[in-house]
């Protein structure tokens, strides 16, 4: 039984309709196997603005720390009345989230972006976004980044440029610098054509190579324990003594810290502190007392310089002085005569010179005092005797007829 017409349309479009689904699923999972196409992927606007887009076309690529995070949007001109430096705004398309996390956790107010080349002798060039730090608060959508624009391979050339006409200009004096070297002339001409000076130098360079074999032959009798530099840095002994020494500074430290001993107690005994303290002071009195007295000491020669005063008058009245000099004058004058009355007397001279040196009239006196003495002892006695017995020597005899 032949087959309907309206009922062979029917299928002939549902296979169409079937394939046209397979090639739709087949695109769809191509692109998203590629990481750079997902439909139901949430994106975050953000824009930056340079002096020159240098080569950044729409649909460059947008990185994170060299990390694929989106898609260029767009590019345009600002208006004339922008900021300086800000021509072209860049509009980027880039993910909301990346390895879980929200995407404004590592692109903060803080962030950089900055145009990148794609090849060495390309144009092309990329954006890349260096990650914010915590001092920055996460972009919003809409943002505006900060950015600094990559040197270009034009910018590049035109320094090249540059730099060779300098090298040219450099090269001219250079050359006649070199030439006059060449024939001697000027320092450094003399520096490379005088043999005398080579020879100087090749001379210092053989002293100083000897040196250095000395100093090399010096150092290994060091290493051997050789001499006395060799004997101080190899002697185990010498070693253990300075480490034996610095175990006693570090008792003694340790000794000066827990206030034993007299310089522990000296630093640490409250007491004795306050005793030095009070000493010092007492020493401030003193030296204050001293200030004193040394004003009045100063005002005391000031009026002696002045004449004021008996010392004054002494040290600043020439008449005094005269009479005082006359006055000494008089005593060396007696001084004199009474030298001269010794010497008299020595040489048994005059009525003192007798006394002394007479022996008859030494002996005439002794033995006058000898005498002298005796009457006064029978004197005495004689006192004694009346005192003892009165009656003996007072009496009286009365007689009449």
């Amino acid at each position: 039984m032949p087959r309907s017409n309206q009922k062979l349309r029917f299928s002939e479009l549902r296979v169409g309709i079937f394939m046209l689904a397979a090639l739709v699923v087949t695109g769809f999972l191509i692109l998203n196997s590629s990481g750079s196409f997902n439909p139901f992927e949430k994106k975050m606007k953000l824009k930056i603005r340079f002096e020159s887009a240098d080569g950044l076309n729409p649909g460059a690529d947008v990185q994170l720390a060299g990390v694929s995070i989106g898609k260029v949007e767009g590019v345009a001109f600002l208006p004339p009345d922008s900021k300086p430096g800000e021509r072209i705004e860049a509009t980027l398309s880039v993910v909301q989230i990346l390895d879980k996390k929200p995407i404004s956790e590592l692109i903060r107010t803080d962030s950089k972006a900055q145009l990148v080349a794609t090849s060495i002798l390309g144009n092309d060039k990329m954006v890349n976004i260096i990650p914010g730090t915590s001092n920055g608060n996460p972009v919003d959508e809409g943002a505006i980044l900060q950015s600094s624009s990559a040197i270009g391979l034009n910018q590049l050339t035109a320094t090249g440029n540059d730099l060779l006409a300098q090298i040219n200009r450099l090269a001219v004096p250079a050359n006649e610098i070199l030439n006059k070297a060449n024939q001697g002339e000027g320092t450094l001409g003399r520096v490379i054509n005088d043999e005398q000076l080579y020879d100087s130098l090749d001379g210092a360079v053989s002293e100083t190579k000897l040196t250095m074999t000395k100093l090399q032959s010096t150092i290994d009798k060091i290493n051997r324990g050789e001499g006395t530099a060799g004997q101080l840095i190899n002697d185990p002994e010498l070693y253990r003594s300075l480490n034996a020494t610095v175990k006693q500074l570090e008792t003694i430290s340790a000794d000066i810290q827990a206030g034993r001993g007299s310089a522990g107690k000296f630093l640490k005994d409250e007491a004795f502190y306050n005793e030095t303290r009070e000493t010092v002071a007492e020493l401030r009195k003193s030296a204050d007392k001293i200030a004193s007295i040394a004003d009045d000491v100063k005002l005391i020669t000031t009026d002696v310089r002045d004449g004021k005063g008996t010392v004054g008058k002494i040290f600043r009245d020439e008449q005094m002085y005269d009479e005082a000099k006359a006055a000494v004058a008089r005593f060396n004058v007696t001084i004199e005569r009474i030298d001269k009355i010794l010497a008299d007397a020595q040489s048994g001279k005059g009525t003192v010179g007798k006394l002394l040196n007479d022996e008859t009239l030494y002996n005439s006196v002794n033995q006058t005092a000898n005498n002298v003495a005796t009457f006064t002892g029978e004197g005495t006695k004689l006192l004694d005797d009346f005192r003892k017995n009165p009656k003996k020597y007072l009496r009286i005899k009365l007689a009449i007829f």
